[in-house]
């Protein structure tokens, strides 16, 4: 048909698509966290090429002012990073891992936090669920409180993955905001749908 002739024709033009996004990762709304700092990481599945941008990167540390227990946690660290692909499976995800520095000088998990990089072009704030995993037994817990050393995950890339979260015990720690502007090019030559989404806070 003249379709499948069109679209044929389109792919010789455009071998892959490409996904740029650009945001920042404003802040943490965390109780009982009183500073922090953040890492992110973007991952992604096989079919997908990094092509400019840091993958990751970690913020300065924040805190609160002293005595404002509603404050949040600002950051407004900024990422900027370019994918190519040809194939939307494995559609690249934003991983947050969010530490605090206790009074003794050492890194505290105080959340971690995964979320799928807006799939349509625009603007898009993010509402990011943070949380931690709990030790297998509540000695176990009381060992890490006491220790000042609570449960991490050994790979923290972790929360983008299927496999074993089922069975992983957590609690929710706060939630992060994550502001994202997505530009797509070449997507429907592959028959996807390039769809501008109007400015918006999903969850």
């Amino acid at each position: 048909t003249h379709a499948r002739c069109g679209l044929a024709m389109a792919k010789e033009q455009a071998s892959f698509f490409t996904v740029i996004v650009t945001g920042q990762v404003e802040f943490a709304d965390i109780p009982g966290c009183d500073n922090a700092y953040c890492k992110y990481a973007v991952v992604h599945g096989d079919d997908w090429t990094h092509l400019d941008g840091p993958r990751d990167g970690i913020s300065q540390i924040t805190r609160k002012t002293s005595g404002d227990v509603d404050q949040k946690l600002v950051w407004n660290f900024p990422l900027e990073v370019t994918f190519k692909s040809t194939n939307a499976f494995g559609w690249p995800q934003l991983i947050l891992s969010v530490f605090s520095i206790d009074a003794f000088g050492r890194d505290v998990i105080r959340g971690y936090g995964c979320v799928h990089l807006p799939i349509a072009s625009g603007a898009t704030t993010k509402k990011v669920p943070l949380y931690k995993p709990l030790s297998a037994s509540l000695v176990q817990q009381f060992v890490a409180w006491f220790r000042g050393a609570p449960a991490e995950f050994s790979n923290p890339k972790f929360p983008a993955m299927g496999e074993g979260r089922e069975v992983t015990r957590v609690t929710s720690t706060g939630v992060a905001h994550v502001q994202l502007n997505v530009l797509t090019k070449d997507m429907a030559t592959f028959g996807y749908s390039e769809a501008k989404a109007a400015e918006r806070v999903a969850a």
